[in-house]
This record gives structure tokens, C-alpha cells and sequence, in this order.
């Protein structure tokens, strides 16, 4: 039976043919070496700490209890496979299973850098830029991959805050051109009424006095007479359709519009 050792050794052995496939650009090759890799450690961590009494038949198997410093080889590898399946994730574009593995890999070492980077560098390209930042301001501020991925949350939030710029120019400017017709319909409204005058008005000059003293006012002509009469049944509105608009039978738009006030949450 392998020793605890053994095993281990088997698991890195996997974890390197995935680095040498990686670096050939065989990126799904690297994956399954890795995935293989991550079975052999993820077993001899659950041995260890998730099941105690295989963990004891194992080493009474083995004559060799598992020492501390194995225990913390197998986290810190673990940590370090999950960081390079980012990796790959990041090559694929599968920005949601880099940041999976990479938070995978911090669950196991909060000190890796390479996953908390590859992390953020996910988030970039999902849009999550605030997330990002904070993962990039836990890193080395000189460092140059770290000083890049920086510039590239500056130029997201600027081009951001362009397009916004542009939506709210656009609604500010159809709202003046509706503002500018109103105004231009009510100025031609008013000019309008202004000029129209009755017939029977008084600077039509028909029944005017004549600005001389003592004379008195001539009396209105038959035309005036018409005139006025036909002004005012023009001008004075019909009441015999009072009973369309009680309130008690509006069948208006004005229900509608509440019922979706009330709708809405």
C-alpha cells in the first residue's frame, strides 16, 4: 500500500505534466492533469481531516502517522493546482470557473498570490470592477502585471463613465426639444388669439365715438348688432352634455393609469 508520501509524490507528478502541457498551449490537456492531480491531494485531505477513522486505519496500514509538515505540503499544493486551473480558465475566457478555482485555491492558502491575482484579473473582464480592486490592492502595487490590471480597471470606469455621459446628454436633449415645441406652440397660440377680434369690437370703429367735444355716441348698426350676437354664441359653451363627465360614470383613461400606480412595486 502507498505511503502517505507516495501519494503525494503521485499527485505532484500530475500537477507537472500539467505545467509542461500548459506551456504548450495543450490547455485542456493541463486541465485534466491537474484535475487528476487535485483527486490524488483533495483524498489524502480528507483522510486526514474529514474522516478520522479511516485516517487511523490508513496510517496503522502505512506504520507512518501523517506529520504536520505533510499536512501543510498537501493545503499549500492544493492551493497552488486550483491557481493553475485559473490559469487555464483565464485562456478558455470561462471567467466565472477562473474565479471559482481561484477562490478555491485561496479557501486553501489565503497567501497565494498568483490565485488572488487571477482572480481579480476575471473579475476585470466580467465587469466586477470594484471586487477586482480590492483584490489587486491586497498585491504588490509596484509590481508590473499588477500595475497593468490597475490601468485596465481605470480605462473600464472612464469608458463607463463616457457612455454614461452620453445616455444623459441624449435624454437632456430630447427633453429640450419637447420643452422648445411646447413654448413655440403656446407663443403661436397667444399671437393667435391676439389678433383675431370680434366685429363687433371697438377698434373695428363701428359705434366708436368720434373724439370731438359734444358729440355723443352714434347708435350700433344692424351689422354690429349680428356681429356681436354671432360672437357671443361662438364664444359661450354648450351645457347640454353635462351628464357625460359625472363622477360617478367616468369611463376615461384616468382608472387605467391608477391601476398600474398601484401595480407597480
Amino acid at each position: 500500500m502507498p505511503t502517505i508520501a507516495e501519494k503525494i509524490a503521485s499527485a505532484l507528478t500530475h500537477k507537472d505534466q500539467g505545467n509542461a502541457a500548459f506551456k504548450q498551449g495543450s490547455i485542456q490537456q493541463a486541465l485534466r492533469s491537474y484535475h487528476l492531480s487535485v483527486l490524488g491531494l483533495s483524498g489524502l485531505e480528507t483522510e486526514m481531516t474529514g474522516m478520522p477513522m479511516m485516517a487511523a486505519a490508513s496510517q496503522q496500514g502505512q506504520n507512518a502517522p501523517v506529520t504536520d509538515e505533510q499536512k501543510k505540503q498537501i493545503k499549500t499544493q492544493l492551493a497552488i493546482v486550483y491557481a493553475n486551473m485559473a490559469a487555464c480558465h483565464l485562456k478558455n475566457q470561462n471567467w466565472k470557473r477562473a474565479i471559482e478555482t481561484a477562490t478555491t485555491a485561496l479557501k486553501h492558502d489565503e497567501t497565494n498570490t498568483k490565485a488572488k491575482f487571477r482572480r481579480a484579473q476575471a473579475k476585470i473582464q466580467e465587469g466586477n470592477l470594484t471586487s477586482a480592486l480590492q483584490d489587486l490592492e491586497a498585491l504588490d502595487q509596484k509590481d508590473a502585471a499588477v500595475k497593468a490590471e490597475l490601468q485596465k480597471i481605470k480605462q473600464k470606469e472612464k469608458e463607463a463613465e463616457q457612455k454614461q455621459r452620453k445616455q444623459m446628454g441624449g435624454f437632456l436633449s430630447r427633453g429640450r426639444v419637447g420643452s422648445d415645441n411646447e413654448d413655440e406652440a403656446t407663443t403661436t397660440s397667444a399671437a393667435a388669439t391676439s389678433t383675431t377680434k370680434a366685429p363687433g369690437s371697438p377698434s373695428s370703429g363701428a359705434g366708436s365715438s368720434s373724439g370731438k367735444p359734444g358729440s355723443t355716441k352714434s347708435k350700433p348698426t344692424l351689422a354690429s348688432k349680428l356681429g356681436s350676437s354671432s360672437t357671443r354664441r361662438k364664444t359661450t359653451p354648450s351645457y347640454k352634455d353635462d351628464e357625460y363627465i359625472p363622477s360617478s360614470t367616468w369611463s376615461g383613461t384616468a382608472p387605467k393609469i391608477q391601476e398600474l400606480q398601484d401595480g407597480e412595486e
